[in-house]
């Protein structure tokens, strides 16, 4: 018998080589992991719950994501495995990437002679991914409210608030401080309002629509704030795109201290450049974090430019919070 010669020959890859395998399970696992976030499953899972599928399609979804290895079947109910429970918490990211990013990374192959692309985002998943540290790390918001809720009560302004989830976690943690927030998404922030209205918290969180970036010309929604009574300001993952639109770190950060002339704080959560020849060397988002800016043509920073620029403008390092060693979170103070 003639021995027949397969059309693929397998052979062991090398460190940090990706897989067709490995390419078409972790865009399935993506899928997965936002659908059982839209049906509250992995706030369930994290609470300690289990899961019952009732319908085929969530039979379908949950036995995809317990293949996967993050869920583990007990009879008829599902439960978190370890990576299950990493999964869950950063879940956030995971939406960001499939959802938030998809429609920008959509245009590439048809802008091939282009240098950049224009970012076009599904704003809903990007923003419900930009303020996923409020659930995520709770201890982070627990040392952000701490410093707010320490001494005078003033006003903390969240600029690009996203969907408000920052500054309404931090209202439970600072009874006595008030709330803005502020954000381009005019269909975010009117949600968001409608959001925050049904849970009482009006009185204490007011929501803007417009522009963060510093002008020549002051922003409109700047007019309906009393700026003297800002004392805390908060960014999160925007900082790098207004720095690369409008001069760098220490340009905006000046802008909004001359907006705001009784800053006594500032809260940055910001992701840093890490580069490394191989993926699987960076931390785990940080190559589709690289991609999605480069070919947005907005430049990233150092944790090195980071810091210089506070240092350059008075600022002292109060906290530095690290989550997946790119993404850091930094409270600032001056006197």
């Amino acid at each position: 018998m003639t021995a027949v010669t397969p059309l693929v020959q397998h052979s062991a890859t090398s460190a940090g080589e990706f897989t067709i395998r490995d390419v078409i399970e972790g865009q399935t696992a993506g899928f997965l992991i936002v659908a059982a976030d839209d049906w509250g499953w992995w706030t369930a899972l994290l609470g300690g719950d289990s899961i019952v599928p009732t319908t085929g399609i969530q039979q379908t979804v949950a036995d995809g994501l317990m293949r996967a290895g993050f869920l583990a079947r007990r009879g008829h109910r599902y439960q978190l495995t370890h990576t299950g429970h990493d999964v869950g918490k950063n879940r956030g990211f995971v939406r960001v990437a499939v959802r938030g990013w998809e429609p920008t990374f959509r245009q590439v192959s048809t802008n091939a002679h282009e240098e950049y692309i224009s970012a076009a985002t599904d704003p809903g998943a990007v923003a419900l991914g930009c303020s996923d540290i409020a659930r995520r790390r709770p201890e982070f918001f627990a040392a952000i409210g701490q410093a707010i809720a320490t001494g005078t009560p003033g006003c903390t302004i969240d600029l690009g608030c996203a969907d408000a989830g920052r500054v309404t976690a931090l209202a439970t943690l600072a009874p006595r401080e008030r709330f803005l927030g502020v954000d381009i998404e005019t269909g975010v922030i009117a949600d968001a309002t409608a959001a925050t209205a049904a849970r009482g918290l009006s009185d204490r969180i007011t929501l803007l629509a417009g522009s963060v970036q510093p002008e020549p010309e002051l922003p409109a929604w700047l007019g309906a704030v009393d700026r003297e009574a800002v004392t805390t300001a908060m960014s999160f993952f925007l900082l790098h795109q207004l720095a690369s639109d409008g001069g760098g770190i220490e340009s905006v950060l000046r802008g909004w201290m001359e907006w705001f002339p009784n800053l006594r704080r500032l809260v940055i959560g910001d992701g840093y450049l890490v580069e490394a020849p191989i993926w699987n060397q960076q931390p785990w988002f940080s190559p589709t974090y690289e991609i999605y800016h480069a070919l947005t043509g907005v430049q990233l920073w150092s944790r090195q430019a980071y810091e210089s620029a506070f240092a350059e403008l008075g600022w002292t390092i109060a906290r530095r919070m690290e989550d997946h060693t790119m993404l850091v979170t930094t409270i600032l103070e001056r006197e």
